[in-house]
C-alpha cells in the first residue's frame, strides 16, 4: 500500500513538472497606436528582410515605460506578426520622451530628433494580443 501511494505522488509530482512549462506563458508587451499589446514570448526566425510589419525598437531611450512601438494594431493594416524590425535611435530629441504610436514616433523624424534603421536580420515572427 506505502509503495503505491508513494508511486501516485511520484506520477504526479512528475506530471506537474512536465505541464508547468508547457502550459505557462511568459507575455511581453509592446505599444500599437498607442495602446499596450501582449506578445507571445515564443518568437520564430524568418529569413532575413521577409518581415511585412514595421516594428520599431528604442535603442537609447531613458524612459523606463518605453516599449517597442508597432505599427499596425491586430485587425489594422497588414498586422500578421511576421515583424520588420526597425532601430530607433535618439539624436537630438529628449531621449526621455515616451513614444506610444507610429504616428508620434513620425512627428520625431519630421523634426530630425530621432532616426530609425532597418535591421533586416532581425526580422521575426510573434503574434500580439490585446492586452486585458
Amino acid at each position: 500500500m506505502r509503495r503505491m501511494i508513494l508511486a501516485i505522488v511520484a506520477t504526479l509530482a512528475l506530471a506537474t513538472a512536465l505541464v508547468a512549462p508547457v502550459s505557462a506563458k511568459t507575455f511581453g508587451l509592446l505599444y500599437a497606436e498607442d495602446e499596450t499589446f501582449r506578445t507571445f514570448g515564443n518568437p520564430a526566425r524568418v529569413d532575413p528582410g521577409t518581415g511585412t510589419d514595421p516594428i520599431y525598437t528604442f535603442e537609447n531611450s531613458t524612459n523606463p515605460d518605453q516599449l517597442s512601438v508597432a505599427r499596425y494594431a491586430p485587425g489594422e493594416g497588414s498586422h500578421g506578426g511576421r515583424w520588420a524590425v526597425h532601430h530607433v535611435t535618439w539624436t537630438t530629441g529628449d531621449p526621455s520622451t515616451l513614444i506610444t504610436g507610429f504616428d508620434a514616433l513620425m512627428a520625431h523624424v519630421a523634426l530630425d530628433e530621432v532616426s530609425i534603421v532597418r535591421d533586416e536580420a532581425a526580422d521575426f515572427r510573434c503574434p500580439i494580443l490585446p492586452n486585458p
